[in-house]
């Protein structure tokens, strides 16, 4: 079964896949609202995981633009949005691995040589996505990236932090799209792995940003202590 050729019709137009579409607006609208609430505290932690939920909401938007358009408005303008989505979220996940990071270590020296070669590697995953712009990169590479922040943030838990434990089963939730989506795994056509797999991808978005939330809170707590 072909899942992207559940459409609607409406003033001409021709709208595919309208859960993908629903899903992918409603984590757009989730990110805006974390972004502002994370961007009122003021340590680097913070300032960079709003950036993560930032981009990775505007990827969300992104990709429901290419999914309802299609081939509609052409070739071009299909790949171009297609290239954009991925792109950003590559980024956003440059994002997230720099807060945990940037959680994990003080020294300034080691942030800088790590950072410019993560910095690099995105650079050239970019360049990759110019050429094939295929999802599997952005599949592979977040996974890493969230195996990674995921033990920096149970290393924190470890350690007390309130917050960690949210992000490390944010996460683990979060695994579950990767599955889904790798598998294909679906209930009918009108809600099919793509839209499951959001879902999933919306939960983890929130216990995520609710440990962030909370990470950052202490951060200022310590930081007034200082």
């Amino acid at each position: 079964m072909n899942f992207d050729y559940t459409y609607l019709h409406w003033m001409g137009f021709i709208f595919f896949e309208p859960m993908v579409i629903l899903t992918n607006v409603f984590m757009f609208c989730c990110s805006i609202y974390y972004c502002l609430q994370l961007n009122k505290y003021k340590h680097s932690y913070s300032k960079l995981m709003s950036g993560f939920v930032l981009l990775f909401g505007i990827s969300a938007l992104l990709g429901a633009v290419a999914h309802v358009v299609h081939f509609q408005l052409g070739d071009v303008f299909f790949r171009t949005t297609l290239f954009l989505m991925n792109g950003i979220s590559l980024v956003s996940i440059f994002y997230f691995f720099r807060a945990s990071f940037r959680y994990l270590s003080e020294l300034k020296h080691t942030n800088r040589i790590m950072l410019f070669l993560t910095g690099t590697w995105v650079a050239v995953l970019l360049l990759i996505t110019f050429f094939r712009n295929e999802f599997i990169i952005i599949k592979i590479h977040a996974g890493l990236v969230l195996i990674y922040s995921m033990v920096v943030h149970y290393i924190s838990y470890r350690k007390k932090d309130s917050g960690s434990v949210y992000v490390v089963g944010g996460i683990l939730i979060s695994f579950l799209s990767i599955i889904v989506h790798s598998l294909r795994f679906s209930f009918h056509e009108w809600f099919n792995y793509k839209d499951i797999a959001h879902v999933i991808m919306i939960i983890s978005l929130y216990y995520i940003y609710k440990g962030i939330k909370l990470n950052s809170q202490d951060l200022e707590l310590k930081s007034a202590e200082v």
